[in-house]
């Protein structure tokens, strides 16, 4: 949660730098069209005042007559006393929904004080991957009350049927949270299957925020929620009386009095939060009685002809529409965020004030530009919009170096975007030619190693044993796909070299270990539960340096975009969801800065750890020279318990040491969930045995003929790497077998004459106490559909998976 709280300000942050966010308006009179940002007149498009209503006389006289006769406050907890304005304002939005309501002072404290009170224990959540994230939050909250909580893809009808069947036989009611009108996108929810749900369901409810519906849409400005159904007695909608309301706060609609009646009385915002500002309430009243008058059919037409005219200019003009076609929130697709900065920044220079839309509220290559049509806009004011979108959307793709191609590959899986094909765009590398191989075979070893061999295990002959150990698999997971490029200059001098594998890997590989181990649970039915296709530079296996760059080299920045643009591609013919970089240095600002630019996000990876600079005489000559700490670790844990054992250095091990050792590494793959990741294929540990520069160090209880741990390790010039361990449980606590199995390689390593000694992943407590040195390491990750990370946060705090 800290690091996407980080990144989230970071985006934030460097949006206010660069001018495009977080503005104070400096006007002394607003007009609803024009506002004044250091010192330039704007058009507003970023109000979702959609009527217009307030500025609206009405509103205004209303909201000054009752501070005329009530005060600016009635300060009061309205479990004891409500000022008299409350009586008629309730009574008047009731006849807007012709049901019982409650109002609050916002919809987001609303929804905290009526979710735990309508949810019982015994009754689940599932929530649609983009409900507003108000209700997110307060549904989230009530896992802590034992009330199960998971997520279903937005709108996705089939997926929630499934889940609202498998979970009605365990709990006493489903709720199904959703929004009325998505906020960025402006997409519906499909209430037609909805409402067919609430029929055939017993134990199906609805609980539809439809804060963006009011006003603009249905009988008496009802919504869009209730304006395609009639309330059910298994449904609560929440709207908002801001936005095209105009007022102030929230409305809840419910059912029946006495539910209604059961929320007044018990929700905490009702019971401890202040009450409505009595201009609020007294504008409130004036608003309620404008939709309750014919008059807001008027005010709905005319919106309605201003939207889709709006939308006309936008398909003429050939722009990436990406949102609903029938409601005031407009969506341009653009890509990356960059883009998204330069284009948003071109449009404040016309003269035209839009909001820039990037992540989190839509996926990390998803940004785009985000505005609104209200009452207050002319066709002139649109005209001028759209114009300067069909002129500058071009200009801020050239400069920022992208192209439209970009954004159809980012926006295919949008429901409402119009999948286009890509167009042929000449493009230039600066006389850059890259070079691309599926197989290592193809690509000079000696020039391969030079560039990448040094470190890991990722010399051309380990890709061999790779490519061999994962092809040609029964299960799916273990068949990977490579991928290598290099890429040379104008003298064909090699700038970039590195490799990518696709597989399929486990969507929560790198999540909290109390997370995947719930995740694991939804895989005793389904193995291949919340997995996605990847595409991962390096493999799963390794660890190291993934990529050569020359970032000495002047266009070395020209070079890694060739790369992208190219892998970007590749991320498409080979259907992969995510997109993963890896095993950078975190002091590399330039690296960060550039892949961030690019719409990556920045994600810790485990902690590797090295001993460098290993050269030593003796076991007793090592010891000395580390701290009295870890001097007095290794004694006890290590050398304490030495005598216990009998240790085997093996190179090609038979079939049938194979067999034991790939049942000690199912042991610890069994428990390991720091990294989680598919059981790797026993092919793999046989093609090991067959090279000369794999060795296993087999750990024996005296008197025993099977081993009780073992290490597989790889031997090169420049470093000696620990790659997989295997362990019987048995004797892990009594005989501390895994210092044993590292003090092992240590001393291994030193009768090698390694240079440096690489321990691998995890375990830091245990590696350290080695004297090895923790490397921190950061990866860069995009992903085309962000549902498991969303799906994973509902984990938090325990659960289950459905």
């Amino acid at each position: 949660m800290k690091n996407v709280l980080e990144l989230i300000n970071e985006i934030v942050t460097n949006g206010k730098n660069r001018g495009v966010g977080q503005f104070t308006t400096e006007d002394e009179f607003y007009d609803g069209r024009i506002i004044t940002v250091e010192g330039n007149k704007l058009i507003n498009f970023g109000s979702c005042s959609y009527l217009g209503l307030e500025l609206d006389q009405r509103l205004k006289d209303g909201a000054i007559e009752a501070i005329n006769k009530y005060g600016v406050q009635f300060s009061c907890s309205r479990t004891y006393m409500s000022c008299t304005l409350y009586g008629e304002l309730e009574s008047l939005v009731r006849k807007i929904f012709d049901a019982p309501v409650i109002l609050s002072t916002s919809v987001s404290l609303g929804h905290h004080a009526v979710i735990p009170v309508v949810i019982g224990e015994n009754d689940a959540i599932i929530m649609d991957q983009q409900v507003h994230a108000s209700v997110q939050d307060a549904a989230i909250k009530m896992k802590a009350k034992g009330v199960f909580v998971t997520i279903v893809r937005h709108n996705d009808m089939d997926e929630l049927r499934k889940k609202v069947t498998e979970l009605s036989r365990s709990y006493n009611k489903v709720w199904y949270m959703m929004d009325g009108v998505y906020s960025m996108y402006g997409d519906f929810a499909p209430m037609e299957q909805i409402t067919e749900m609430l029929k055939s369901h017993k134990k199906f409810h609805v609980y539809a925020d439809d804060a963006h519906g009011l006003g603009w849409m249905g009988q008496h400005g009802r919504g869009y929620v209730l304006n395609r159904m009639s309330l059910h007695p298994k449904m609560i909608v929440a709207t908002s009386l801001n936005k095209a309301f105009a007022a102030g706060g929230g409305a809840f609609v419910i059912p029946d009095e006495e539910l209604c009646q059961k929320v007044r009385n018990c929700g905490g915002a009702f019971i401890f939060s202040g009450p409505h500002q009595i201009p609020v309430l007294g504008a409130g009243i004036a608003s309620a009685k404008i939709l309750l008058s014919d008059e807001i059919y008027e005010k709905q037409a005319a919106l309605a002809e201003k939207i889709n005219y709006c939308h006309e200019l936008l398909m003429a003009h050939n722009l990436p529409v990406v949102s609903n076609p029938n409601t005031p929130i407009f969506f341009v697709g653009l890509g990356l965020v960059r883009v998204g900065y330069n284009l948003v920044k071109r449009m404040l220079g016309e003269g035209c004030f839009v909001n820039i839309s990037a992540f989190p509220a839509v996926p990390e290559t998803c940004t785009g530009v985000r505005f609104t049509i209200t009452l207050h806009h002319t066709k002139e004011d649109i005209e001028k919009l759209v114009k300067g979108l069909a002129y500058h959307f071009p200009k801020a793709l050239e400069e920022e170096g992208r192209t439209i191609n970009d954004v159809y590959r980012a926006f295919r899986r949008v429901a409402n975007f119009k999948e286009k094909e890509e167009i042929p765009i000449p493009t230039s590398a600066s006389g850059f030619s890259i070079q691309y191989e599926n197989s290592i075979s193809k690509i000079d070893r000696n020039l391969w190693d030079k560039l990448l061999g040094t470190e890991g295990i990722i010399d051309h002959e380990s890709l061999e044993l790779m490519e061999k150990s994962f092809s040609q698999n029964f299960e799916p997971e273990n068949n990977w796909n490579f991928h290598y490029y290099i890429i040379r200059d104008q003298i064909g001098i090699p700038v970039l070299a590195t490799f990518f594998t696709t597989a399929l890997t486990k969507d929560d590989m790198l999540a909290p270990p109390e997370s995947s181990k719930i995740i694991e649970s939804g895989r005793q039915k389904n193995k291949y539960f919340l997995t996605s296709k990847s595409l991962i530079m390096g493999t799963l296996l390794t660890e190291g340096k993934h990529m050569y760059l020359n970032q000495n080299h002047n266009e070395w920045q020209k070079a890694l975009m060739l790369l992208l643009d190219t892998v970007w591609k590749l991320q498409d013919t080979q259907k992969a969801v995510v997109l993963n970089l890896r095993d950078f240095y975190k002091n590399n600002t330039d690296l960060y800065n550039f892949f961030k630019d690019q719409g990556f996000i920045p994600v810790p990876l485990p902690d590797t750890h090295v001993i460098e600079n290993f050269n030593w005489e003796s076991a007793d000559d090592f010891i000395d020279r580390v701290s009295s700490e870890k001097r007095y670790y290794i004694k006890k844990k290590a050398q304490n318990f030495e005598s216990l054992y009998d240790v085997n250095i093996i190179t090609n091990p038979s079939d049938i040491k194979i067999d034991e050792y790939y049942e000690l590494y199912k042991n610890v793959a069994a428990k390991s969930f720091v990294l989680n990741t598919f059981l790797l294929p026993k092919k793999l540990f046989q093609n090991m045995a067959k090279k000369n520069s794999w060795e296993f160090i087999e750990v024996f209880m005296k008197g025993t003929n099977h081993p009780a741990g073992i290490a597989i390790c790889h031997k090169s010039a420049t470093e000696y790497c620990f790659l997989l361990t295997g362990m019987n449980y048995e004797f892990v606590d009594s005989h501390n077998l895994y210092p044993q199995i590292l003090w092992q390689i240590v001393k291994r390593a030193g009768e090698l004459k390694a240079p440096k000694v690489s321990l691998g992943f995890t375990a830091s407590q245990n590696k350290r106490k080695f004297n090895a040195s923790v490397i921190e390491k950061i990866g860069f990750v995009q992903m085309k559909d962000s549902f498991s990370v969303s799906f994973i946060s509902t984990l938090a705090g325990g659960g289950k998976a459905a």
